[in-house]
């Protein structure tokens, strides 16, 4: 659904990988405890504003994540 609504955003399904994290460029970084999505639970999250974590997550995870990810078209 959100590729159909947004085709310009890259998406990527990653086999060991769940949308505990999500990037949105140049300086911002949500983490959850839950998956991005609907939930029943209790669940919290924190979104980091910054451009230095931007870059260190990208670096250190989210690229090597990206590789071995399928992405959809």
């Amino acid at each position: 659904m959100l590729k159909l609504r947004f085709p310009e955003v890259r998406i990527a399904l990653h086999r060991n990988n769940n949308a505990k994290v999500v990037l949105v460029a140049p300086d911002t970084v949500w983490v959850s405890s839950a998956d991005f999505g609907k939930t029943t639970q209790i669940e919290s999250a924190v979104g980091l504003h910054s451009s230095a974590v931007f870059k260190r997550t990208r670096e250190s995870f989210f690229n090597r994540v990206w590789a071995e990810a399928t992405e959809i078209t």
